[in-house]
């Protein structure tokens, strides 16, 4: 099977260096800090009370599962927006364009390398994650959905990040474009919801809010996409569901609603699917760009 020599030489190379071990430690640390100062706390609660509630064991499985989604949206960009543009920096990416390697095989190479350390860190998290099996409540299947929604949310982000390293010149440029994608994809997309709730809130004489158009924007939100997933195992009110008030909305949407989780993450793929089309459009030699600094 012929491996991508890309991502062959960046595995050599990331083994090497101390810089994904410390991502491994800083990551799983503050998982671990986090999973123990809640059990710690429940278990203080416990001997206050004399009483036992196993719903409290479940908000475990929702904090942790949350945190380690919040700490990925901040770590996949970083690992990927930087990936071509430094090559350019380094005047190394036309030297590769200049052997047998496509342009896709460069940006499908870098993809792949920054997914596998996403991977690692996902399942390096495993037993954190399964304390709450020492309680019951959760599923493998459930996990597994977890986990299915985490690389869905690599894939989307890991190709934003390449498509804003193959446009920007700097990689600096490109980090702050990356960063700027998941906050339109997670923020921007929830602000246009608030807006359109309070404009639907100032115009409605009466009856209960309605799902409108605004909503079908939250499909491409890896946060919302995450609160579904949490909502279907646990029911709403854990995790980010504060945030995503609109989500009880979606029995509304017909067969949108229906299919909700899979469209969101269909869509999710196929928008992931554009980004590493453009960023082997700017990758190919001889292609025309506006130098972005």
């Amino acid at each position: 099977m012929r491996i991508n020599p890309i991502y062959r030489q960046e595995s050599r190379a990331g083994a090497r260096s101390f810089k994904l071990p410390l991502i491994i430690l800083g990551f799983n640390s503050v998982l671990a800090v986090v999973a123990l100062l809640y059990m710690y706390s429940m278990i203080s609660q416990v001997r206050l009370t004399a009483e036992i509630q196993y719903s409290s064991f479940l908000g475990l499985y929702s904090f942790v599962a949350t945190m380690e989604f919040v700490l990925l949206l901040f770590i996949i960009p970083g690992l990927t927006a930087g990936s071509i543009s430094g090559e350019r920096e380094r005047q190394t990416l036309d030297l590769m364009l200049t052997t047998r390697l496509k342009a896709s095989d460069i940006v499908l190479g870098k993809l792949v390398q920054g997914l596998s350390t996403v991977f690692l860190l996902i399942v390096s998290s495993f037993p954190i994650l399964g304390l709450v099996f020492i309680y019951g409540g959760v599923t493998m299947p459930d996990v597994g959905l977890l986990l299915l929604c985490y690389v869905v949310t690599a894939v989307l982000l890991g190709s934003a990040g390449l498509f804003c390293s193959a446009v920007m010149r700097r990689s600096t440029m490109a980090t702050v474009a990356a960063y700027l994608v998941v906050v339109i994809l997670n923020a921007g997309t929830l602000v246009v919801n608030y807006l359109a709730d309070g404009l639907g809130e100032m115009t409605r004489t009466g009856g209960s809010a309605k799902a409108g158009w605004p909503m079908y924007l939250l499909l491409w939100n890896p946060a919302a996409t995450f609160q579904t997933v949490l909502n279907g195992q646990m029911g709403s009110g854990s995790g980010l569901a504060p945030i995503f008030p609109q989500l009880d909305r979606i029995a509304d949407m017909g067969p949108a609603g229906r299919f909700w989780l899979p469209l969101s993450m269909a869509l999710q793929l196929l928008t992931a699917a554009a980004f590493l089309w453009g960023a082997v459009r700017n990758t190919k030699p001889g292609r025309r760009r506006r130098r972005l600094s």
